[in-house]
This record gives structure tokens, sequence and C-alpha cells, in this order.
């Protein structure tokens, strides 16, 4: 295997502290999102309001949408970091899982595939455009990747080990599992599952799943989870909690979802955008292996499991109802692997070059990101309206903008009602509306006032 030598190492190694330094220090200038990161703050703010830590609730709404893991860290932060809550829920919720999965595949690569392509692969993996932009948001997915992660490494590690089975790696591996479900859902099951059976299989070695004790992982998943269960059970409306969740949430989002229906050839089409600049490296990389999927049992051990990490779980993925780009987040280590597996068997005397030009690249789009980041908060998200509104006392409305609501903690309300057309004459003299631009010229006719706008949303003021 190919080894780097001590001097290239520690360049790697000051060249990822400075990159997730970078991204500690960014996590302190984004604004969260209205859709998806002030919902998460108004369900934290919800639950440590009511005290009521497993049934978790939307405003008046029951939301089963995920499990409680994520919020309950949501929740610590809240309570200790009172004033840069959202930078250090968004770095002990993304960043620094972001860096253990990264540092999990690292490990992976590193036994199968060498030191010096592990560094290579895993700076990819970390400086890709769309993970980086997906490290800087706060969802739960990074935190669930990181528990695959381990899992996989566990499986992978101990399967090409000589050594004996480890019972305490093998405890690990399983109670990782089941905290990944608790983090998002079955994802945190399905993968592993799918990628270690589709491996056993084209490897013809089925007999090594006896070797991980299924009978202690089905325990330690029905212990976990079944006290999860039970205690919901027992709670406030648990009773349609569980209902909801196994149901609307399970297997709804897999047969029928209510949100984010997508086409069977969703990922196919997003995985070309979302994999740039490695995507023509990767699309050839996958025509190679599905090419000589006859001859599995001679390939080299990183393209088994970049090739099962991947391909059955994209096929799962795509079959499910319910499809977002961000799904397919804990098969990167695989597609970063395939791209660069390809380069590597295609241009093996200008590959080194080709892997310095894709970082180079990543590392360009990223400084013009963080450049842009201060002039895209002024102008394209609530960011100053946030700060205008939490010092005004004015009622506050929106129109067109169900989101809004989800800021109301944010400005110390109550509530943000999202008022109908025909209720804006109703509206007492000094109401505040807020909108977006691409509504606001439905207004017109009524006497409002612009109190600000930026080229995304504005406030209105009602004036008699």
């Amino acid at each position: 295997m190919e080894k780097i030598d001590n001097i290239l190492k520690e360049k790697y190694k000051l060249f990822f502290i400075g990159y997730f330094a970078l991204i500690v220090g960014i996590a302190f200038f984004r604004f969260p999102d209205i859709r998806n990161e002030l919902k998460y703050f108004a369900i934290t703010d919800q639950m440590l309001e009511n005290h009521r830590f497993l049934v978790l609730k939307y405003f008046d709404e029951l939301y089963p949408d995920k499990p409680p893991i994520y919020f309950w860290l949501l929740a610590f932060i809240r309570s200790v970091f009172q004033k840069n809550f959202y930078p250090i829920a968004l770095i002990f919720g993304g960043v620094i899982p972001a860096g253990v999965s990264a540092f999990f595949s690292f490990k992976i690569s590193k036994k199968i595939w060498g030191e010096k392509m592990a560094f290579i692969s895993t700076a990819i993996l970390v400086t890709l455009p769309y993970l980086f932009g997906i490290s800087l948001v706060m969802r739960m997915d990074y935190l669930m990747m990181m528990f695959i992660s381990i899992a996989l490494y566990i499986f992978f590690d101990l399967y090409y080990s000589k050594n004996k089975m480890d019972i305490k790696r093998v405890t690990v591996f399983y109670i990782s599992i089941a905290l990944g479900i608790l983090v998002k859902g079955g994802a945190a099951f399905a993968i592993p599952l799918i990628t270690i059976l589709t491996f056993l299989f084209l490897d013809k070695n089925m007999s090594f799943l006896k070797k991980f004790r299924p009978v202690l992982g089905i325990l330690i998943l029905g212990s976990i989870l079944g006290t999860w269960f039970y205690l919901l059970s027992i709670s406030v409306d648990g009773k349609e909690y569980i209902k909801l969740l196994l149901g609307q949430e399970t297997l709804g989002r897999m047969v029928r979802a209510k949100t984010h229906t997508k086409p069977l050839y969703f990922y196919l089409r997003q995985l070309p955008l979302t994999t740039l600049p490695i995507a023509p490296f990767f699309l050839m990389g996958v025509y190679s292996l599905l090419k000589k999927i006859k001859n599995f049992k001679k390939w080299k051990n990183i393209d088994k499991i970049s090739f099962c990490w991947f391909i059955p779980n994209l096929i799962f993925f795509s079959v499910l109802s319910g499809k977002l780009d961000i799904y397919m987040l804990p098969l990167y280590p695989a597609i970063v692997i395939i791209s660069l597996r390809f380069i590597e068997k295609t241009w093996s005397g200008t590959k080194e070059k080709i892997y310095k030009k894709i970082l180079y690249i990543n590392i360009g789009v990223l400084s013009i990101v963080s450049i842009a980041l201060p002039y895209y908060n002024q102008n394209y998200t609530l960011k100053p309206i946030v700060n205008s509104l939490s010092e005004s006392n004015d009622r506050v409305f929106s129109y067109k903008f169900t989101d809004a609501k989800n800021m109301a903690y944010e400005i110390k309300r109550n509530n943000i009602e999202n008022i109908p057309l025909n209720k804006i004459e109703e509206l007492s003299e000094g109401d505040l509306i807020l909108i977006k631009n691409k509504n606001k010229s439905d207004l017109n006719k009524f006497r409002l006032e612009e109190v600000y706008k930026n080229k995304e949303y504005s406030i209105l003021i009602k004036i008699n």
C-alpha cells in the first residue's frame, strides 16, 4: 500500500485543522434559513418551555418527522449558550459530526487503499462544494452519517482484520446504528444493512454475518428502540405520536410521501450537479464498475467497498417515494472513492496533477462562498429583519409566507399569523406585514408603507 512521507502528512494534517477552523469561523457568520433551521429553533424552544422531551411539538401540531436525539442536543446547547445558540448548535450538530464522519471514512480508506490515498480522498471529500454547504446547515443528516460511518468502519475493519472478533466493537457497531436511528430514522439502519449484505453476497462470504452476532444486534436494537417506544407510549399524546411516526413518517415516506415526492430518476438527475467538480470521473467510474460486476471477486477491496456502499443504496433511495439531495449524504465517501479510483486507473501517470486541480477548484469555490456570505446574509436572508423586529413591540403578521412563524421565538412573539388577502384591511394602524417580494404586488391596493426591503423580503406597515 502507498504510504506518505512525514512532511506531506503534516501538511495534510495542518490543512484539515485549518479547513475545519475556517468552517467553525464561518458558523458564527451564517444566518439560519427560515424553513428548516428556524423551525428547529421553535421546536427546541417549545420542548424547553413545556418540558416535553419525547413527544415533540411544532406550535400546536405533533412533530413526528424526526426522532428526538438531535433536539435533545439542541435543547442542551440552547440552555447553556443563550447568546450564541445557532453557531454553537451548528458546530456541535453539523461541523463536528462532519469531521468525525470524514475521520472514519479516512480510516476505511487508509486500511484498504493506503495512507496517501486516504489523505487525498478525505481532503477532496470534505471540500466538495456541496458537502461544504451541507456542513454549514443545521440538520441532523451529518450526525446520522457519523454513526453510519462508525458502523461501517467497524464492520470493514473487522472483516479485513486477521484478529478474532472483538465483542466490544461489535456492540459499538449495533449501538451506533441504534443511535443513528434515534437521530433521523430508518436510513441509519438501512444503509449499513444494505451495504454489508450486498458486500458479503457479492464477495461470496455470507457466513461471515454469523460472526457479527446478529442475535446480539437484535437485542441491542430492540432494547434501545423498545425503551424509546415504551416511554413514548406512556407520555401525553404518545400513542398518537407513535401512530404518526410509524405510519405517516416511516411507511408513508417510503410508499407515498406527503412532501418531497420525486420521480424514480431524481438522484440520477441530481448527482451530476451535487458531485461537481468530480462528476465526470464519478459517472465514468460507476459505469466502469458496472461493466465489470461479474468479476467482483477479483476486484480490489477498495472498489468492492465503494461499489456496495453506493450502488445498492442508490437503488434503495430511488425506489422510496420521498427524495431529497441530502438523503444521499452518507454515500459521498463512496462517491469520492469511485471517482478517484477511476482517475487512478485511467491516468496513473498524471493522477497527482488531477487530484490537485480538483482540490484547488474546491478551495476556490469555498473561498468565493466565504467572501460572499456577509452580502448574502444582508440581502437574501431574514437576518436584518429579525434584528429589527426583535427590538419592536408592534404586532407582526405575514402574507403568503407560512414559514414566517418559525421566527416567532427569535423576535419574542407567541406566533406570527399568516393572514389572507381579505383580512389585510382589518389590521390596525402600525401593524407589520412580513412578505416575500414576489408577492408584494398583491397588496398594492392597500394603505401600506415599506419599512424595510432587501432582495428577498420586505416589511410593510399598515397606515390610515
